[in-house]
């Protein structure tokens, strides 16, 4: 098990639902976006978006990103 392995966060994802997930690292509820970057963006000249996922089935992920800092 790598580093990045070992910090990543698994979810269970609904057929049907949308998920938005962090990629600034500002989220109060990582894994998941809580609009954070909107703020950073406009004072920091970011461009930061959320990930969106639309699962088709029922499934479990693990995701992970570079910017949260746990």
């Amino acid at each position: 098990m790598n580093d990045k392995t070992a910090e990543a966060i698994k979810v269970k994802l609904l057929a049907g639902k949308r998920y938005s997930f962090c990629s600034c690292g500002l989220s109060k509820n990582l894994p998941y976006c809580d609009n954070a970057h909107r703020d950073h963006n406009e004072r920091e000249g970011t461009d930061y978006k959320s990930l969106k996922i639309f699962p088709k089935e029922d499934t479990e992920v693990s995701v992970f990103s570079a910017t949260w800092k746990r």
